[in-house]
């Protein structure tokens, strides 16, 4: 389960120009009821949509399951998303961070996890300040020692494409929701299964 916290920048700029004029005199009035300007409603400016656009996040991710040790890993997340007039949201997320190994194995500890980066593909349904989505993707994992890769997303994607050891590929499908706070803050909840491609129980059993 990941507990996501996301910070959408968006920037609204307004003006406004008022003038004063002297009173028209009778002779500047239009005479016929045509020349009138139509009476109603302008057309108004649709609402900015803050589903749509470029998001970053942080997020903290809780592992767990029967008959293996939990952990704690964290990631940062960078995202895409534009909402259609439908409402269908469609979007895709480039994530780093570190997970931890839901199990021991000889020569490593709890504190052992992996540095991972991959990419995914959103897609979900904006009913406002709720958004619903199912996620699916790609990461990208190294084992790592607890201390490397786990702060720093830059450390991360090093360790994960020029670090030593073996890369393994992992799917992910899930899904989760966001809620907007404000115009520029949304935290949501994640939750995500990865494939289980180590056939040999080593330290990537987890996946």
């Amino acid at each position: 389960m990941r507990f996501i916290i996301a910070c959408l920048p968006v920037v609204s700029v307004g003006a406004a120009l008022v003038c004063q004029q002297p009173p028209a005199a009778a002779a500047d009035l239009p005479t016929a009821p045509s020349n009138y300007p139509a009476l109603g409603p302008s057309s108004a400016e649709a609402a900015p949509d803050y589903w749509s656009g470029l998001s970053v996040g942080a997020a903290v991710s809780v592992w767990g399951g029967k008959g293996v040790k939990g952990g704690v890993g964290g990631e940062t997340d960078l995202n895409y998303e534009h909402v259609f007039d439908n409402g269908i949201m469609l979007g895709v997320q480039a994530s780093t961070g570190y997970m931890p190994y839901l199990q021991t194995s000889p020569g490593f500890s709890q504190f052992t996890g992996g540095a991972f980066a991959g990419g995914a593909a959103i897609v979900g349904y904006n009913f406002g300040q709720v958004t619903p989505y199912v996620i699916t993707g790609v990461d990208f994992v190294r084992a790592t020692r607890f201390n490397s890769g786990a702060f720093s997303a830059s450390d991360a994607v090093n360790t994960v494409f020029s670090g030593p050891g073996a890369v393994q590929a992992v799917g992910t499908f899930g899904v989760g929701v966001n809620y907007r706070i404000t115009s520029n803050f949304s935290m949501g909840l994640e939750a995500i299964v990865h494939t289980n491609t180590n056939t040999a129980g080593g330290p990537l059993a987890p996946w």
